[in-house]
């Protein structure tokens, strides 16, 4: 389903993994006056989906690269990671544009977020632990400093992203629909106290087919307006909203569209490589988190 909204996506995205997990849960805290973000991430029945009995190593191999690496996911799995290792790497093989050429512009902006990324983001993990049915979960902490920055950086190489793709196009009515989204004042992203609004030119006929053919993206979708979110077709574009903006804090759970149904293949090798916290509180731990206020963004 998310492919088809990918290349308009252009914000440190990546896609499937081994490592699943059955829930996410997502508690965040956006300070303006501090302009710092952070949030407390739940990873509910950690599991993998390529074996049945146990983790393969490619999944074993994921998963500590996750515990050594600034690297965190929002609602896999799909994925949406923020991978800081990763940035860093891409940073440093940047090459400095030559040309005024929109695919030129299209990487000073994408070096420039990069760069904001690597500069702003810090991910600490957590702590493993069993929840009520006996299931591995785990836990991290993410601080985002600079956060009006980042959201115009990311602003900034949405737009190029666009032109670049427009570029791109084989008919009229496929460019006309970028280019009138192009157009429009309003950013392709905003955070306005707790509320996150993201708008990109899609076709009815693409938003139409976003669910048609998965059972799970369906209920998704579902659990995702039950407990708030929005997502709507209007002029051409696909309008998703989350949070309120009067709200000092904001917390979703949603279901995973995983391959696979959690299976009992992850507890053993979780238990004897990190360990388990014993009469771990998840919910505590976020309170923890989000009451500790940040310092002030960096200049």
């Amino acid at each position: 389903m998310l492919k088809r909204l990918l290349p308009y996506l252009a914000l440190a995205v990546a896609l499937t993994g081994c490592i699943e997990f059955e829930r996410q849960t997502v508690t965040y805290e956006h300070d303006a006056q501090a302009d710092t973000l952070r949030i407390h991430q739940t990873y509910h029945a950690i599991y993998g989906a390529d074996d049945v009995t146990q983790l393969s190593e490619k999944e074993r191999e994921q998963l500590a690269d996750v515990m050594k690496g600034q690297r965190t996911f929002f609602f896999a799995n799909w994925i949406f990671e923020l991978n800081v290792e990763r940035f860093k790497e891409d940073l440093a093989g940047a090459v400095d544009p030559k040309t005024n050429s929109l695919e030129e512009a299209y990487r000073r902006a994408e070096t420039n977020l990069l760069a904001l990324l690597v500069a702003n983001v810090r991910v600490e993990n957590g702590k493993f632990y069993l929840n009520e049915k006996g299931q591995p979960c785990g836990t991290q902490r993410v601080t985002i400093r600079n956060v009006s920055k980042l959201v115009a950086a990311g602003n900034a190489l949405a737009r190029r992203a666009l032109e670049v793709a427009m570029k791109g196009k084989e008919t009229a009515a496929e460019r006309e629909l970028i280019n009138a989204s192009l157009a429009r004042s309003e950013p392709f992203l905003t955070l306005i106290g707790q509320q996150i609004r993201f708008r990109f030119p899609l076709s009815k006929a693409e938003f139409d087919k976003l669910d048609a053919d998965d059972e799970k993206v369906r209920r998704f979708f579902a659990e995702f307006a039950r407990v708030g979110g929005a997502m709507a077709h209007e002029n051409g574009e696909v309008h998703v909203r989350f949070g309120r903006t009067d709200a000092a804090r904001e917390t979703v759970t949603l279901p995973m569209a995983g391959k696979e149904s959690y299976r009992g293949n992850a507890l053993t090798h979780i238990r004897d490589t990190y360990g388990l916290a014993k009469e771990f509180d998840p919910k505590k731990d976020a309170e923890e988190f989000l009451r500790t206020k940040a310092a002030g963004p960096k200049k």
